[in-house]
């Protein structure tokens, strides 16, 4: 791994390298590779041997570490990656796998697929690979800086990190699928509140400089948690907007939510009779002034609201319409929903 290091840090000693990576294959594009030159200098790069095999256009090739042609099927240990439209492509390193090696093959297969005339589907919003670097910690300012620039965005203009579970496809901005939700860098204006009408789950970062991306991302990701169907928090939220909130979701144990007896209760409450109703009204009376206003947002009449509260108060043992009753649902509120959603998203690589 040392050479393959050293070779890296030759092509650019100011970046991650991952992003060496990205760049290499990228200039090999760029400058109009054909496929037994793309194979050699990558099984030059790799130091290990390489192939690709496409059989709907009749293409096997086997590169060695030192570019010269093998024969034969590939290693049966070898790491592949599927290219879009069929085949694939491979590298053969004996032994533990390095740490660079999925970002090599997944650049490798793209360089592949883009010779052969058979192109992975164009990023909608840039490179889900940059994007991860961006937010991720495995590169340093001056390669955040340069990824930023290969996404069009100006590493001196702040920038919004959105963590979104569900559609990203209307907020803009450049998106990377990482874990089970979807990170966005947005550049420019903060975000309109107008986007709250989202049919996703959404968490906001305040406007961040690019070098704080990561931290953005982390804040981001605290803030969907928090996100979700009903009026307490609803479906965008923004991570300046919660306040001490933000440290139980940052520093209060999973354990520890299960273990409330306020959160037990209402549990208890949504698996009974009609449970979603009440849970329900429960949400809007925390984020309402009155009786009356939680009955208009239902559309329901006032009596019923408060037959709901009454069930409710008799299940979690203390009345919710005083001051410190209703500061006490909304704590139970809130820490029901971080115990449905401990965790919303994977680091990025490197974070």
């Amino acid at each position: 791994m040392k050479h393959l290091l050293l070779r890296l840090s030759e092509l650019d000693a100011h970046a991650g390298d991952e992003l060496r990576v990205i760049s290499f294959f990228d200039v090999l594009l760029q400058n109009g590779t054909d496929l037994d030159r793309l194979l050699l200098e990558a099984a030059r790069l790799a130091e290990c041997p390489v192939g690709v095999s496409v059989p709907g256009l009749g293409v096997h090739r086997r590169v060695s570490a030192g570019g010269g042609a093998l024969d034969g099927p590939a290693d049966p240990g070898a790491s592949r990656h599927e290219l879009v439209n069929g085949g694939e492509v491979w590298i053969e390193r004996r032994g533990h796998a390095y740490p660079i090696d999925a970002m090599l093959l997944e650049r490798f297969a793209i360089a592949c697929a883009a010779v052969l005339g058979r192109r992975e589907p164009a990023p909608a919003f840039g490179d889900p690979a940059l994007v991860e670097l961006v937010l991720g910690t495995a590169v340093d300012e001056a390669g955040r800086s340069r990824a930023l620039k290969l996404l069009g965005l100006r590493p001196d203009r702040p920038v919004q990190v959105f963590a979104v579970a569900g559609d990203a496809s209307g907020l803009g901005g450049r998106v990377a699928r990482l874990g089970q939700v979807y990170g966005v860098i947005v550049s420019g204006p903060p975000w309109p509140d107008a986007h709250a009408s989202t049919s996703s789950a959404v968490g906001v970062s305040p406007r961040v400089p690019p070098a704080s991306a990561a931290r953005a991302w982390h804040m981001a990701r605290t803030a969907l948690r928090f996100a979700g169907p009903g009026e307490l928090w609803g479906r965008v939220v923004h991570w300046d907007r919660l306040g001490g909130f933000a440290l139980l979701a940052e520093h209060l144990p999973y354990e520890a939510i299960g273990a409330s007896p306020d959160v037990a209760a209402l549990e208890r409450l949504a698996q009974g009779a009609n449970g979603d109703s009440v849970l329900a009204t429960l949400d809007v009376f925390a984020a309402s002034d009155s009786i009356r206003q939680t009955a208009s947002r239902l559309y329901i009449h006032r009596s019923s609201v408060a037959a709901r509260l009454a069930r409710a108060e008799s299940e979690l043992g203390f009345p919710v319409q005083p001051a410190e009753g209703r500061a006490r649902l909304t704590l139970a509120l809130t820490l029901r929903r971080l115990g449905e959603h401990p965790s919303t998203a994977e680091a990025p690589r490197g974070a």
